[in-house]
């Protein structure tokens, strides 16, 4: 669905999108079930923040589907238990959760992933995110439904984080042969190390896809940081509040308001003229979180 907000400025709602809670990673999730059932996957081993979108969609997949899950956490233990929104969910949904720091997250997945296969299972090793080729190539046909149903922006922004998104879109870009600027976001990277992930899968998409032609360039801003992941400042703070009584969908401080902020800044510094799409993921877990 696409709305349009402004004369120059429209939004994709992918949090429409009508499977596991909407959003981005609900349909990178759905993108995998038929792999996952031809396969013959009994359990899912992944990781992602306490309230990550991401880990939320995992989990009501798994539980729908009647697969055992464990999610490898890295954030607040006592925020996890006490927070609503994808915490919540997550609480809710029965998944076998791990705590750790960052820089054991390997280690904590590869565990699990010998304890189901120990138990007789046969479990998915699913990196965080939902960085799959699943779920890249999934965009890729969204990118394609969008220009043949007429809709051909000169920029699409959006909140780049595992890049999957905003590298599946480059690569729909590079086989419809156009010439849209895609420009992410960063929400927790440097746009060197986000360049590098986005350009590299974006690479293989194209590869696995048998997409040729002229190669898109890779955009990620950082500008918009504000110190890092889940940081924020006091204008994405109000955009995020008045999002729903200003756009009617609403907009979270650790993705999609900092990259709307991000946007307009954007757009503003620059003086774009052209026609502008904002790639709305989904965020209105993250909105009721707290």
């Amino acid at each position: 669905m696409i709305q349009r907000i402004t004369n120059q400025i429209s939004v994709f709602r992918d949090d429409m999108y009508p499977y596991l809670g909407g959003g981005n990673k609900a349909r990178k999730m759905m993108a995998l079930d038929s792999r996952i059932k031809d396969e013959n996957y009994s359990a899912i081993v992944t990781t992602g923040g306490i309230q990550s979108n991401h880990c939320r969609a995992t989990a009501l997949y798994s539980k729908k589907n009647n697969l055992k899950c464990t999610l490898v956490l890295h954030g607040d233990r006592e925020r996890m238990f006490i927070e609503s929104g994808n915490a919540k969910i997550i609480r809710e949904s029965g998944a076998s959760l791990i705590f750790c720091n960052p820089c054991e997250i390997s280690g904590k997945m590869d565990f699990a992933m010998q304890a189901y296969n120990e138990s007789g299972l046969n479990p998915l090793y699913l990196y965080g995110g939902g960085h799959t080729f699943d779920g890249g190539s999934c965009y890729i046909s969204e990118l394609e439904k969008l220009i043949d149903s007429g809709h051909a922006p000169e920029y699409i922004f959006l909140a780049s984080g595992s890049g999957t998104t905003h590298a599946g879109l480059l690569a729909g870009i590079t086989k419809k042969g156009l010439d849209i600027k895609v420009v992410g976001i960063s929400v927790g990277r440097t746009s060197k190390k986000a360049q590098n992930t986005v350009q590299e899968f974006y690479e293989q998409l194209c590869e696995k896809n048998n997409i040729s032609g002229t190669s898109t360039k890779v955009i990620v801003d950082d500008s918009f940081l504000c110190g890092g992941y889940e940081k924020y400042n006091e204008e994405i703070k109000q955009i995020a509040d008045d999002s729903l009584m200003n756009y009617g969908f609403a907009l979270d401080t650790t993705y999609t308001a900092k990259a709307f902020y991000g946007m307009l800044e954007t757009v503003k510094k620059n003086n774009i003229k052209g026609q502008v799409l904002f790639w709305y993921t989904g965020g209105i877990f993250n909105y009721l979180a707290k």
